[in-house]
C-alpha cells in the first residue's frame, strides 16, 4: 500500500533538507549565515549521491500514479 500524498510530501521536504545541508556544507562559502552544524557536519559530500539512491528506491511505486 502506498503512503497518502501528505506523508510523501513530509518525507521528500524532510529529504531536501538533507541534501540542502550536504550542499551547503560542501561549499558554505557561496552562502552566508550558515549555522554551525551545517559547518561542522561529519557527512561526506559523498552522501549525496548515496541519499539519492535511497529515494529513487522509496518513490519508485510511485512514478505511475503521477498524473
Amino acid at each position: 500500500m502506498l503512503a497518502s500524498y501528505k506523508q510523501v510530501e513530509l518525507v521528500i521536504l524532510g529529504f531536501r533538507q538533507a541534501f540542502r545541508a550536504l550542499w551547503v556544507a560542501q561549499f558554505p562559502e557561496i552562502y552566508s549565515d550558515v549555522p554551525t552544524h551545517v559547518i561542522n557536519s561529519s557527512y561526506p559530500f559523498s552522501e549525496y549521491q548515496q541519499l539519492s539512491h535511497h529515494i529513487a528506491n522509496l518513490i519508485v511505486g510511485y512514478a505511475d500514479t503521477y498524473v
